[in-house]
């Protein structure tokens, strides 16, 4: 499999695992957003934050990876 197809798929894992935990601990506080929401679960800002919180996770990975090289 190509480096930068496990790169992706390492990221998208990230993500993923990010919505699922923002899903639960919205669903445990019982705050749910009332507006814009996106499948009634995520508004904007969420998304925005997942997608950076993967990718800074995923450049970290990365790294660790050159240098264990």
């Amino acid at each position: 499999m190509p480096s930068i197809l496990k790169t992706l798929l390492f990221g998208v894992g990230v993500f993923v695992v990010f919505i699922t935990i923002a899903t639960i601990l919205k669903y445990a506080s019982h705050q749910m957003p009332q507006e814009n929401a996106i499948f009634g679960l995520f508004t904007q800002t969420d998304l925005m934050l997942g997608l950076v919180v993967a990718i800074v996770v995923t450049f970290s990975h990365e790294r660790k990876k050159k240098i264990k090289k």
